[in-house]
Protein backbone atom coordinates (compact mmCIF):
# COMPACT_ATOMS: atom_id res chain seq x y z
CA UNK A 1 0.00 0.00 0.00
CA UNK A 2 1.33 3.40 -0.89
CA UNK A 3 2.20 5.72 1.98
CA UNK A 4 1.13 9.33 1.81
CA UNK A 5 3.29 12.42 1.95
CA UNK A 6 3.33 14.21 5.29
CA UNK A 7 5.53 17.13 4.27
CA UNK A 8 6.88 18.34 0.96
CA UNK A 9 8.76 21.23 -0.66
CA UNK A 10 11.32 22.92 1.57
CA UNK A 11 12.22 26.39 0.25
CA UNK A 12 15.94 26.95 0.28
CA UNK A 13 17.48 29.14 2.97
CA UNK A 14 20.89 30.73 3.20
CA UNK A 15 23.27 28.22 4.77
CA UNK A 16 26.00 29.10 7.24
CA UNK A 17 29.39 29.94 5.80
CA UNK A 18 31.39 26.81 4.90
CA UNK A 19 33.77 25.59 7.59
CA UNK A 20 37.52 25.75 7.34
CA UNK A 21 39.11 22.82 5.55
CA UNK A 22 41.94 20.86 7.08
CA UNK A 23 45.28 22.04 5.75
CA UNK A 24 46.54 18.45 5.72
CA UNK A 25 43.51 17.06 3.89
CA UNK A 26 44.25 15.74 0.37
CA UNK A 27 42.66 17.71 -2.44
CA UNK A 28 39.57 15.73 -3.47
CA UNK A 29 38.36 15.27 -7.00
CA UNK A 30 35.43 17.49 -7.99
CA UNK A 31 31.99 16.10 -7.25
CA UNK A 32 30.22 14.51 -10.22
CA UNK A 33 28.33 17.20 -12.13
CA UNK A 34 24.69 16.75 -11.24
CA UNK A 35 21.79 19.11 -11.89
CA UNK A 36 19.10 17.30 -9.89
CA UNK A 37 19.96 14.85 -7.11
CA UNK A 38 17.42 12.60 -5.41
CA UNK A 39 18.46 11.58 -1.89
CA UNK A 40 16.76 8.42 -0.60
CA UNK A 41 17.10 7.73 3.12
CA UNK A 42 15.31 5.41 5.51
CA UNK A 43 15.12 7.61 8.64
CA UNK A 44 15.06 11.38 9.18
CA UNK A 45 18.45 11.41 10.88
CA UNK A 46 20.04 9.50 7.98
CA UNK A 47 19.77 12.71 5.97
CA UNK A 48 21.87 14.59 8.52
CA UNK A 49 24.02 12.19 10.56
CA UNK A 50 25.15 10.16 7.55
CA UNK A 51 24.39 12.10 4.37
CA UNK A 52 24.36 15.68 5.65
CA UNK A 53 27.91 16.52 4.63
CA UNK A 54 27.44 15.10 1.14
CA UNK A 55 24.07 16.81 0.64
CA UNK A 56 25.57 20.17 1.54
CA UNK A 57 28.56 19.58 -0.74
CA UNK A 58 26.31 18.84 -3.73
CA UNK A 59 24.06 21.82 -2.93
CA UNK A 60 27.10 24.12 -2.81
CA UNK A 61 27.93 23.16 -6.41
CA UNK A 62 24.48 24.32 -7.57
CA UNK A 63 22.84 20.90 -7.58
CA UNK A 64 19.10 20.96 -6.85
CA UNK A 65 18.78 18.39 -4.06
CA UNK A 66 15.52 16.67 -3.15
CA UNK A 67 15.47 14.56 0.02
CA UNK A 68 12.90 11.80 0.45
CA UNK A 69 12.83 10.14 3.88
CA UNK A 70 10.83 6.95 3.89
CA UNK A 71 9.93 6.52 7.59
CA UNK A 72 9.06 8.55 10.67
CA UNK A 73 8.90 7.01 14.17
CA UNK A 74 9.42 3.38 15.17
CA UNK A 75 6.34 3.34 17.39
CA UNK A 76 2.66 3.87 16.57
CA UNK A 77 1.41 7.43 16.17
CA UNK A 78 -2.32 7.10 16.92
CA UNK A 79 -3.08 10.81 17.09
CA UNK A 80 -0.84 11.72 14.15
CA UNK A 81 1.20 14.28 16.10
CA UNK A 82 4.67 12.79 15.81
CA UNK A 83 4.79 12.67 12.02
CA UNK A 84 4.40 16.45 11.56
CA UNK A 85 7.07 17.00 14.23
CA UNK A 86 9.48 14.72 12.39
CA UNK A 87 8.58 16.42 9.12
CA UNK A 88 9.30 19.84 10.57
CA UNK A 89 12.67 18.71 11.88
CA UNK A 90 13.59 17.24 8.51
CA UNK A 91 12.47 20.43 6.79
CA UNK A 92 14.68 22.63 8.96
CA UNK A 93 17.64 20.30 8.55
CA UNK A 94 17.21 20.20 4.77
CA UNK A 95 17.16 24.00 4.61
CA UNK A 96 20.41 24.23 6.56
CA UNK A 97 22.06 21.74 4.23
CA UNK A 98 20.91 23.62 1.14
CA UNK A 99 18.41 21.06 -0.17
CA UNK A 100 15.57 22.43 -2.28
CA UNK A 101 12.88 19.93 -1.25
CA UNK A 102 12.23 17.54 1.61
CA UNK A 103 9.52 14.89 1.78
CA UNK A 104 8.65 12.61 4.68
CA UNK A 105 6.63 9.49 3.91
CA UNK A 106 4.36 7.69 6.37
CA UNK A 107 6.09 4.33 6.72
CA UNK A 108 6.94 3.35 10.28
CA UNK A 109 10.60 3.00 11.12
CA UNK A 110 11.78 -0.59 11.59
CA UNK A 111 8.89 -1.73 9.37
CA UNK A 112 10.22 -0.75 5.94
CA UNK A 113 11.45 -4.27 5.24
CA UNK A 114 7.87 -5.50 4.91
CA UNK A 115 7.41 -3.39 1.75
CA UNK A 116 8.67 -4.85 -1.56
CA UNK A 117 11.50 -2.75 -3.06
CA UNK A 118 9.64 -2.50 -6.36
CA UNK A 119 6.61 -1.00 -4.62
CA UNK A 120 8.81 1.45 -2.72
CA UNK A 121 10.58 2.43 -5.94
CA UNK A 122 7.24 3.21 -7.57
CA UNK A 123 6.30 5.32 -4.57
CA UNK A 124 9.57 7.22 -4.74
CA UNK A 125 9.07 7.96 -8.43
CA UNK A 126 5.56 9.25 -7.77
CA UNK A 127 6.96 11.80 -5.29
CA UNK A 128 10.31 12.69 -6.86
CA UNK A 129 10.74 15.43 -9.42
CA UNK A 130 13.17 15.29 -12.35
CA UNK A 131 16.27 13.29 -11.41
CA UNK A 132 19.80 13.08 -12.88
CA UNK A 133 21.35 11.00 -10.08
CA UNK A 134 20.34 9.19 -6.88
CA UNK A 135 22.15 9.18 -3.53
CA UNK A 136 21.62 6.70 -0.70
CA UNK A 137 23.55 4.83 2.01
CA UNK A 138 25.48 1.69 1.14
CA UNK A 139 23.81 -1.00 3.23
CA UNK A 140 25.75 -3.96 1.90
CA UNK A 141 27.73 -4.61 5.07
CA UNK A 142 26.60 -7.49 7.32
CA UNK A 143 24.39 -6.27 10.13
CA UNK A 144 23.06 -3.21 8.32
CA UNK A 145 19.66 -2.10 9.57
CA UNK A 146 16.87 -3.72 7.51
CA UNK A 147 15.37 -0.29 6.80
CA UNK A 148 18.67 0.86 5.28
CA UNK A 149 18.86 -2.28 3.17
CA UNK A 150 15.35 -1.81 1.84
CA UNK A 151 15.84 1.90 1.14
CA UNK A 152 19.07 1.16 -0.77
CA UNK A 153 17.34 -1.49 -2.86
CA UNK A 154 14.49 0.88 -3.67
CA UNK A 155 16.99 3.59 -4.62
CA UNK A 156 18.81 1.16 -6.89
CA UNK A 157 15.57 0.36 -8.69
CA UNK A 158 14.78 4.05 -9.17
CA UNK A 159 18.22 4.72 -10.62
CA UNK A 160 17.91 1.68 -12.88
CA UNK A 161 14.51 2.78 -14.18
CA UNK A 162 15.84 6.25 -14.93
CA UNK A 163 19.17 5.09 -16.30
CA UNK A 164 21.04 7.49 -14.00
CA UNK A 165 24.00 7.06 -11.61
CA UNK A 166 23.44 5.73 -8.10
CA UNK A 167 25.89 7.10 -5.52
CA UNK A 168 26.18 5.51 -2.09
CA UNK A 169 27.78 6.84 1.08
CA UNK A 170 30.32 4.34 2.41
CA UNK A 171 32.19 4.26 5.74
CA UNK A 172 35.96 4.50 5.66
CA UNK A 173 37.34 0.98 6.03
CA UNK A 174 40.85 1.44 4.57
CA UNK A 175 44.10 2.44 6.31
CA UNK A 176 45.89 4.08 3.36
CA UNK A 177 46.02 7.83 2.76
CA UNK A 178 44.09 7.54 -0.47
CA UNK A 179 40.75 5.71 -0.87
CA UNK A 180 40.47 2.68 -3.14
CA UNK A 181 39.91 3.14 -6.85
CA UNK A 182 36.35 4.11 -7.66
CA UNK A 183 35.70 5.82 -4.30
CA UNK A 184 34.88 9.54 -4.49
CA UNK A 185 36.20 11.78 -1.72
CA UNK A 186 33.80 14.55 -0.62
CA UNK A 187 35.01 17.49 1.45
CA UNK A 188 32.31 18.27 4.03
CA UNK A 189 31.35 21.29 6.11
CA UNK A 190 31.01 19.60 9.49
CA UNK A 191 29.79 22.75 11.24
CA UNK A 192 26.79 22.96 8.94
CA UNK A 193 26.19 19.24 9.23
CA UNK A 194 26.23 19.43 13.02
CA UNK A 195 23.73 22.31 12.87
CA UNK A 196 21.43 20.14 10.76
CA UNK A 197 21.82 17.21 13.17
CA UNK A 198 20.74 19.58 15.94
CA UNK A 199 17.36 20.01 14.24
CA UNK A 200 16.32 16.56 15.49
CA UNK A 201 14.73 16.32 18.93
CA UNK A 202 17.04 13.41 19.89
CA UNK A 203 20.58 12.51 18.83
CA UNK A 204 20.38 10.41 15.69
CA UNK A 205 22.90 7.73 16.68
CA UNK A 206 20.75 6.74 19.67
CA UNK A 207 17.41 6.78 17.89
CA UNK A 208 15.56 3.49 18.59
CA UNK A 209 14.75 3.09 14.91
CA UNK A 210 18.42 2.65 14.17
CA UNK A 211 18.81 -0.53 16.17
CA UNK A 212 22.03 -2.00 17.53
CA UNK A 213 23.46 -3.20 14.21
CA UNK A 214 23.67 -0.02 12.13
CA UNK A 215 27.43 0.35 12.33
CA UNK A 216 27.73 2.61 9.26
CA UNK A 217 25.57 5.22 10.94
CA UNK A 218 27.72 5.09 14.05
CA UNK A 219 30.78 5.66 11.88
CA UNK A 220 29.06 8.62 10.25
CA UNK A 221 28.15 10.12 13.62
CA UNK A 222 31.78 9.86 14.73
CA UNK A 223 32.93 11.64 11.59
CA UNK A 224 30.30 14.37 11.85
CA UNK A 225 31.29 15.18 15.43
CA UNK A 226 35.03 15.08 14.79
CA UNK A 227 37.40 17.15 12.66
CA UNK A 228 37.54 14.57 9.86
CA UNK A 229 36.59 16.68 6.82
CA UNK A 230 35.85 13.96 4.29
CA UNK A 231 33.05 11.57 3.45
CA UNK A 232 33.22 8.94 0.74
CA UNK A 233 30.95 7.82 -2.07
CA UNK A 234 30.95 4.86 -4.40
CA UNK A 235 28.95 4.18 -7.53
CA UNK A 236 26.64 1.20 -7.25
Amino acid sequence: MRATVVHDVAPRESAPAPGTKHESAPEPEPLPRTRRLLVVCAHPFDATVTLGGVIAAFADTGTAVQVICMTHDPGPDPDGRRRPVRAGQLLRAARLLGAREATLLEHRAAHLQWNPPEVLATELRSVAGPVDAVLTIDAGAPGSHPDLVRAARAARRVASRLGCPLYAWVPRTWDTDQPPEGVITVTCDRARQRAAIGCHDAPGPRDPAQGPCAEPLADAADAATSDEPQDYLTVL
